[in-house]
C-alpha cells in the first residue's frame, strides 16, 4: 500500500515537471499527495510532506520563474498553500475521527442498552432482573460497587436488595430513611409527577472535611470515595434508588453520568414489571390476613416433601392446629377482631417454628405446620411448643367505641386464646399426602374432644381404639 501511494506520488511529480515544472498547469495536483498523507497518517508526517513540497517549488520556481515583484508574491502563496493545506487536511482528520470516535461509542452504548433491555425482558423474576442491572451497570461504569435499594412496603425505608462488587468489601448499608435519601439541592421525591424524570446525584469527592457528619448517602459505603445516585420511577412513582460508588474521586464525569442515567431509565420499566409480577405471585401463594402460605402453596409443598421423604426414606410429620371457640371469639369481639387475632397468631406461630418448617393458613381459624425430616417425638415437642407458647401469649384486641363527645375512638385491651392440636408422621401413619393430612385432622378432633388446649398425635388414636 506504502509502494503504492509512493508510485503515485512520483507520477505526480513527473506529470508536473514534464508539463512546465514551476509554470505548469498541472501545479495543483501536488496537492493531493499531502492531502492522501494527511488524511491518512499522522498531522506532523503530512506537514513535512508539506514542507518538502513547499521547499521543492520554491527551488524550482527560483530558476523557472523571472523574480518580478508580482511573481514573487505569486510563487510565496503558491509555496505556502503546500503547509496550509497540509494542517487543514491534519485538522479536518481529526475532526472527523473525534467525530467517528463518538459515532462509535454512542453505537456501542445503544447496542449496549438495547441487549441490556431484551435480557431484562427474558428476566422471569425480580432477582434475576437485579442481577442483569447490576450487571450492565458495572460494564458501563467500569465502578467498584453498584447497589439497588428499592422502597419497602411501608414506604418510608429503601432497602438494599441486590448489590455487586469485590468480596473482601465491606457490606453496604442495610437500608436508608427516604428523608435521609438527600444532599446539597438534591433529594429522591416521592411525590414526584408520573413520568418525570428523575435527576441524578453525583459526588466527585466522598469524604467532607467538616465538623459536621455526613449525610447519611456518604455513609452507604465506607470504602466510596466518589459515588452517584439514580433514582428508580415509573409511571406510578418512585421505586427505589440505585447506587454506584468508586474507590478514588473524579470516578465519573459528565458524559458517564449521563451513560447511567439512560441505562437507569431503561431498566426502570423492567424492574417495576418484575416487582408487579412477585406481587402477584405474593397473592397467589400466600394467605392476605396472616402473610403465610395458603393451602394451594401447602398442598404442593407437601407433595414435594412427601416425594423426596419417601425416596431418601426420610420421617416428615404435619400438625394441624385450631383455635379453640373462635366463633364465640368473633361473635363477642366482632370479626376485625378477629382478623387481627389470625395475624398474630401467626408471628407467634412462626416465632416457635425451626427455619424448615413451612406454617400455612388452612382455613378459617385452622393452620397447618409442614415439618419435613421430623418424626413423633419431635412433632410432638414442637406442638406442645406452640400450644404452650399460644396460651402464655397476650395478643392485642383493638376495638372501636364512641366517645362521649360522639367521635369515634380506638381502645385496647389484651386477650388469651387457646389452640388445639393434633399431629401424624410419615411413613408411620400415612403412605400419601391425602391420608396424612387426614390423620392429623383425626387427631385434631380427638385434642377437641379432649377438652381443647391440647396436643394429640395419630398414635394416641390408635392406641385408645386398640385398648377398647
Amino acid at each position: 500500500m506504502r509502494i503504492n501511494k509512493l508510485w503515485i506520488l512520483l507520477a505526480l511529480l513527473v506529470l508536473v515537471v514534464v508539463t512546465g515544472g514551476a509554470r505548469s498547469p498541472l501545479i495543483f495536483l501536488l496537492h493531493l499527495p499531502i492531502l492522501m498523507v494527511a488524511m491518512r497518517t499522522r498531522a506532523r508526517l503530512g506537514l513535512l510532506v508539506g514542507l518538502f513540497v513547499s521547499v521543492v517549488y520554491l527551488a524550482a520556481a527560483h530558476f523557472q520563474i523571472p523574480q518580478t515583484q508580482g511573481a514573487g508574491m505569486l510563487v510565496a502563496g503558491m509555496a505556502l498553500s503546500f503547509p496550509a493545506v497540509a494542517v487543514f487536511a491534519a485538522l479536518l482528520h481529526r475532526r472527523m475521527e473525534d467525530r467517528y470516535l463518538r459515532l462509535s461509542t454512542r453505537s456501542r452504548e445503544m447496542k449496549t442498552l438495547l441487549d441490556m433491555s431484551q435480557m431484562m425482558d427474558a428476566a422471569f423474576d425480580l432477582d434475576m432482573t437485579l442481577n442483569l442491572i447490576l450487571l450492565n451497570v458495572q460494564e458501563i461504569t467500569r465502578c467498584q460497587v453498584c447497589a439497588v435499594y428499592l422502597k419497602a412496603d411501608g414506604g418510608d425505608i429503601l432497602e438494599l436488595r441486590a448489590a455487586s462488587g469485590p468480596s473482601d468489601r465491606a457490606p453496604l448499608a442495610p437500608s436508608i430513611r427516604l428523608a435521609d435519601a438527600r444532599a446539597e439541592r438534591w433529594a429522591l421525591d416521592d411525590n414526584a409527577a408520573p413520568g418525570a424524570i428523575a435527576p441524578a446525584f453525583y459526588a466527585p469527592q466522598a469524604i467532607r472535611v467538616s465538623d459536621t457528619p455526613p449525610p447519611p448517602l456518604y455513609t452507604l459505603d465506607q470504602r466510596a470515595r466518589s459515588f452517584a445516585c439514580v433514582p428508580l420511577t415509573c409511571l406510578e412513582g418512585l421505586l427505589g434508588m440505585l447506587y454506584v460508588g468508586y474507590d478514588l474521586p473524579q470516578g465519573m464525569d459528565g458524559e458517564g453520568l449521563r451513560r447511567l442515567e439512560q441505562l437507569v431509565g431503561r431498566a426502570s420499566f423492567p424492574l417495576q414489571r418484575a416487582l408487579l409480577q412477585q406481587g402477584f405471585q405474593f397473592l397467589a401463594f400466600r394467605d392476605a390476613k396472616t402473610g403465610l402460605d395458603n393451602y394451594r402453596q401447602f398442598e404442593q409443598n407437601l407433595v414435594s416433601e412427601m416425594n423426596r421423604a419417601e425416596r431418601y426414606n426420610h420421617r416428615l410429620s404435619v400438625i394441624l392446629l385450631d383455635i379453640d371457640h373462635f366463633k364465640h371469639f368473633n361473635d363477642t369481639y366482632g370479626h376485625p377482631a378477629g382478623d387481627a387475632l389470625l395475624a398474630q397468631l401467626a408471628v407467634v406461630l412462626q416465632n416457635c417454628l425451626r427455619g424448615a418448617d413451612r406454617p400455612a393458613r388452612y382455613g378459617g381459624e385452622e393452620f397447618v405446620v409442614l415439618c419435613p425430616e421430623t418424626g413423633k417425638e419431635e412433632a410432638r415437642l414442637i406442638a406442645e411448643r406452640i400450644r404452650k407458647s399460644v396460651a402464655e401469649t397476650r395478643f392485642t384486641l383493638v376495638q372501636e367505641g364512641e366517645a362521649k363527645d360522639g367521635t369515634t375512638q380506638e381502645t385496647q385491651s389484651t386477650v388469651h386464646v387457646t389452640v388445639s392440636l393434633g399431629f401424624a408422621t410419615f411413613p408411620q401413619d400415612a403412605r400419601s399426602s391425602t391420608d396424612i393430612v387426614k390423620r392429623a385432622d383425626l387427631a385434631l378432633y380427638a385434642a377437641k374432644n379432649a377438652g381443647r388446649n391440647a396436643v394429640r398425635g395419630h398414635e394416641d388414636i390408635s392406641q385408645r381404639l386398640a385398648v377398647g
